[in-house]
């Protein structure tokens, strides 16, 4: 059940929807899926339909809201989870739900789930993506470990997007139980291909909310003690009338212009998501990266990969 296996199947595939890096990570895998005569239907929320539209615009899309998680954004993030832990349960119910009817309705032959506990059928092949096998927690957190490998294990197979000697994701993507796992090396919508580099620095704010907004901040302080050009793609329009003259909100691209941008740039500030960390790795790109405060994950891939932290220490380095 490797990628390259999957050929003539009606797909239904949703994604996890904090932030766009889940959703970014699939575009390479649907191109792929596409090219092997497969039919994609996708379901998310208007902003991931709206992605997956300007990728492939004759996709069929359904509306289907992401899970109800809500943070107070107090770097505890733990703590944010174990206070949502109520709604991803819900979520759960509500996918396993929602794929029933939908498989049902649309004569489905494969689902293909993003890091979505609940997007699985009992009945038809079932398909989890992720780079985390294992979460980077330690202790009495094990037991949030336990209940991940108990979910991964109602999946027909395991889409690991890393190689097998794990050269990305190091211990996440090492499994500790028997899975079936199928190793698919990274994946992004970039290319490796030689282009001519201009003088501005990319920031991309990403993320569930209030954590992207406090990005979007972090960025405005750093443009402010800098006398670099930045240009800023940010998912939420935020209302500030005062931003430095030397940052530009470019919202009003096209994601492939926003593409565009990637490539253009000569370094990028981020979240220390899996997703960026990949589309560096082909882009080839230097990159200011901040982990979401307080979310394991992100501080071990920042530790793993000795990524430049983005605080305000280091604004200041940089003037």
């Amino acid at each position: 059940m490797n990628l390259a296996e999957i050929r003539n199947q009606k797909i239904l595939f949703a994604c996890n929807d904090w932030g766009m890096g889940h959703i970014m990570r699939s575009i390479p895998i649907i191109n792929k899926l596409q090219k092997q005569k497969n039919e994609i239907i996708f379901a998310g929320s208007d902003f991931q339909r709206e992605i997956i539209f300007s990728y492939f615009p004759t996709i069929e899309t359904i509306k289907y809201n992401g899970q109800p998680f809500t943070f107070k954004g107090d770097q505890k993030w733990n703590l944010e989870i174990l206070r949502n832990l109520k709604n991803l349960l819900k979520g759960i119910k509500s996918d396993l739900a929602f794929v029933k009817k939908t498989s049902d309705y649309k004569k489905i032959t494969l689902i293909i789930s993003d890091h979505r506990y609940g997007f699985r059928h009992p009945k038809i092949p079932s398909i989890f993506t992720t780079h985390q096998v294992n979460l980077p927690l330690k202790g009495s957190q094990q037991m949030a470990n336990y209940w991940h490998s108990n979910q991964l294990k109602k999946y027909n197979a395991i889409w690991v997007l890393d190689d097998e000697n794990h050269s990305y994701a190091g211990k996440l993507s090492t499994p500790t139980i028997k899975l079936p796992i199928y190793y698919l090396g990274i994946q992004s919508r970039f290319e490796r291909i030689e282009t001519d580099k201009q003088d501005f620095i990319l920031a991309v704010i990403s993320g569930p909310e209030p954590y992207a907004e406090q990005l979007f901040h972090q960025v405005i302080d750093f443009a402010k003690q800098s006398n670099e050009t930045i240009k800023c793609i940010s998912p939420i329009s935020y209302i500030n009338t005062s931003l430095p003259k030397n940052l530009n909100v470019v919202n009003q691209l096209t994601w492939k212009e926003k593409d565009e941008l990637f490539y253009q740039c000569k370094s990028l500030i981020s979240r220390s998501g899996y997703t960026t960390i990949m589309d560096l790795a082909i882009l080839n790109k230097s990159a200011m990266l901040t982990p979401t405060p307080g979310q394991s994950e992100q501080i071990f891939l920042a530790n793993l990969h000795n990524l430049n932290t983005f605080d305000w220490t280091f604004i200041k380095e940089l003037k």
